[in-house]
């Protein structure tokens, strides 16, 4: 059996051609006589560059499909099959996890020494059964961690920690297998029994993506932070010392929709707990669209900054229309996206991270770092990416040396 055939999950006995994936995509909305056409299109591999480009790799039609048939998987193989044929434009390296120089790299030279500090020591290996796992994105702001709500677990995370998202994302499934395997590894030479989640698409990798898709099992139970605060809240673990009074709107987790089926409305409850009235975008819960990265994964795209500000303006604007006092979001790589966004869009309402949220109501002072790790990610984009626009070199990423002992 081929890569190819190997990392085809798309189930073409399943699909019954009823267009309600293309339909229903809040990125697409095709009518539905269209949708029908498109997809027999794209099950034969004919698939338009503009459909291809519009994707975000969200997986709602994944989530929308009534036969369980894996529809996001047919574009995306499109873009494994031409990233093999073709590799990556020199310009999408910045954004690829686990190059040695990324926009989280940069940023993370430039951290605080306090925040340097909390870095450096979750970076360890050694036995822990329980601890938290921050993802790569809470490694450009850990800032975020330090707060009494967290448990008094251990970080370990780290930039090469990185769970495998954005390659399973992109079609980079061969990345994504063997990421995942040093995972694995990593885990069981820690006899990792419990993580709480500090990442959606994490939780959803380990949970579901890698043991579906990959057979790759972890033995450790995944707990995702909102639940657990949520659970404190509940069980006055968390006690509200003031109620909040903001009219917030939400920018959800494009992985919410595949974990427990009432996952996507905690962070509802949670501001609603806290004393926040929830006004809803027009696309949100289960028809969300991407914070703005997922215009950079497809093959046409090859993160295109241009594509990338566009896209997260698009829902600022959104977010703004609703007339919210507040934009919160529960992913941190949701805060970055829109934290740079909104250095382009005056008045777009603030970007608070839940779990900031919850520590007002608490009594607890965040440290707010948004605005200013924004403009650092900004800086290195146009530093070290700009100059590589018109660049038409290409380059074929390599699998990350499995350094760690197997399981």
């Amino acid at each position: 059996m081929t890569d190819s055939e190997r990392y085809h999950f798309f189930d073409p006995k399943q699909c019954k051609l009823c267009g309600e994936c293309l339909s229903r995509c809040p990125e697409l909305s095709l009518p539905l006589n269209v949708a029908k056409e498109e997809k027999a299109k794209i099950n034969q591999g004919n698939i338009s560059n503009w459909l291809s480009r519009a994707c975000t790799g969200c997986f709602n039609c994944d989530f929308y499909c009534p036969n369980e048939a894996n529809p996001c998987e047919t574009i995306v193989h499109h873009w494994w099959e031409e990233y093999q044929r073709r590799g990556l434009l020199e310009r999408a390296r910045y954004f690829l996890p686990l190059e040695p120089k990324t926009f989280r790299s940069y940023v993370i030279e430039r951290l605080p020494q306090d925040e340097k500090a909390k870095l450096a020591s979750w970076d360890d290996s050694s036995i822990c059964e329980e601890f938290i796992y921050p993802g790569c994105n809470v490694c450009t702001m850990p800032y975020l961690t330090d707060t009494s709500l967290l448990p008094g677990l251990p970080i370990r995370g780290g930039l090469d920690w990185c769970c495998g998202e954005t390659f399973f994302r992109m079609g980079y499934y061969d990345l994504a297998e063997a990421q995942g395997k040093r995972m694995q590894a990593r885990f069981g030479d820690m006899r990792a029994k419990k993580v709480l989640m500090m990442c959606t698409a994490g939780t959803v990798l380990f949970t579901r993506v890698m043991p579906e898709r990959f057979g790759i099992r972890f033995d450790a139970e995944f707990e995702p932070l909102v639940r657990y605060l949520w659970d404190g809240l509940e069980s006055g673990r968390i006690k509200v010392e003031n109620k909040l009074g903001f009219r917030a709107t939400i920018q959800d987790s494009c992985y919410s929709k595949f974990l427990e089926p009432d996952y996507i409305e905690l962070p509802r409850r949670i501001l609603q707990r806290i004393g926040i009235e929830v006004v809803e975008m027009p696309r949100s819960k289960e028809t969300m669209v991407c914070c703005g990265i997922g215009a950079g994964f497809s093959i046409e795209s090859n993160y295109n900054p241009f594509y990338l500000t566009r896209s997260s303006l698009k829902r600022l604007r959104e977010a703004k229309q609703t007339g919210a006092d507040i934009l919160c979001v529960y992913c941190a790589g949701c805060l970055q996206m829109l934290g740079v966004g909104g250095l382009f869009y005056p008045g777009s309402p603030e970007i608070y991270h839940l779990l900031e949220l919850v520590q007002l109501a608490t009594g607890e002072e965040p440290k707010r770092r948004t605005k200013q790790r924004a403009k650092t990610m900004f800086s290195g984009v146009v530093v070290n990416q700009f100059p590589k626009l018109l660049s038409r070199s290409r380059f074929f990423p390599e699998p990350v040396e499995q350094t760690l002992s197997p399981k």
